[in-house]
């Protein structure tokens, strides 16, 4: 069971712990030689894997999983290296658990589903993913954050995402990951403006587009965003015009009415800006300082840069 434990507990980041697992009853000669087995617990859930030994196909994977379940109420979960797509595919619509370590993990009975090849290589000099740049965000507003558990709960990505944002970071030298245990470690830079001057080449403006639209209740509720949200924190004074933020995803769930700009007077208009990740990602009430930056850097506004450097206390930073 090492890469099943390699690949879930690892590359995916689950914290599962494993046993032997007692059947209800001896298994018949067919069971005890098509598989091994280990017991298996996640947050409470126990499961049992079923490590396929022998396998002639969907067929006999199937027939393992069938007479396995008359001998234990718990989940059964078939774990084989050899399946092909074709193979997960009809897994997954027929509602079979299984793991291919390494390749996909389908567990419906844990609300989790991930597919990773194998760990991709980022290449130095290029732009961070969304997902990094999410997590080095949480990472910077967080320093008190030490595990990648501790980066899920704040920032709350699955834990394949954190574990692909993180593998992205430790390629480009922003985090070092360590094992201790089951948990896995973070270190980085201390001094944050250190830090955000090491990342800056890597980091991009979350923001993808924006629509002007009607002011409304829904809209209202959602996060302040660059001008409006730096007049808060800074001298300069609140546009006419307020600006708000929500994540690609979560656009769709909006119902709005787009307008021209001075179509309809300031107050009863919005600045939508639409980001690549969610806006509050960091897990507080408002835009984190990095995301922010990152949103108004480009702004060609001077007095908007000054009082960015003057928010992190640095000197030509932004």
């Amino acid at each position: 069971m090492d890469e099943l434990r390699k690949y879930l507990n690892e590359t995916l980041g689950l914290k599962i712990e494993y046993g032997e697992w007692l059947p209800d009853a001896n298994l018949p000669l067919f069971l005890s030689r098509s598989a091994s087995y280990a017991r298996c617990v996640f947050e409470g859930i126990a499961f049992v894997a079923a490590k396929m030994e022998n396998e002639d196909g969907l067929p006999d994977i199937k027939r393992v999983h069938n007479q396995l379940g008359r001998y234990t109420d718990l989940p059964v979960v078939i774990v084989s290296e050899t399946l092909d797509a074709r193979q997960r595919k009809a897994l997954v619509v027929q509602g079979v658990p299984f793991v291919v370590p390494g390749v996909q993990a389908f567990l419906p009975f844990l609300a989790f589903a991930a597919t990773s090849r194998e760990p991709r290589r980022y290449r130095r000099g290029g732009r961070l993913s969304s997902r990094a740049q999410a997590a080095f965000v949480t990472l910077v507003a967080h320093p008190e954050v030490e595990s990648a558990a501790e980066l899920r709960e704040v920032a709350g990505l699955t834990p394949s995402d954190a574990s692909r944002a993180l593998a992205e970071l430790d390629e480009q030298g922003l985090v070092v990951r360590s094992k201790s245990g089951r948990s896995m470690l973070l270190e980085r830079e201390r001094d944050s403006g250190k830090l955000l001057r090491a990342a800056k080449p890597l980091l991009s403006s979350p923001v993808s587009g924006i629509l002007h639209v009607e002011r409304n209740a829904a809209l209202n509720a959602l996060p302040d965003a660059g001008e409006t949200a730096l007049a808060v924190r800074s001298m300069l004074a609140v546009p006419p015009i307020r600006r708000k933020a929500v994540s690609r995803k979560r656009l769709k769930d909006l119902s709005f009415s787009e307008v021209l700009i001075g179509e309809i007077d300031d107050n009863d208009t919005i600045e939508l800006q639409v980001w690549t990740y969610e806006p509050l990602v960091t897990g507080g009430k408002d835009i984190d300082d990095v995301s922010l930056a990152l949103s108004l850097a480009d702004s060609g506004d001077e007095r908007v840069e000054k009082e960015l450097n003057s928010l992190f206390d640095e000197e030509d930073l932004w």
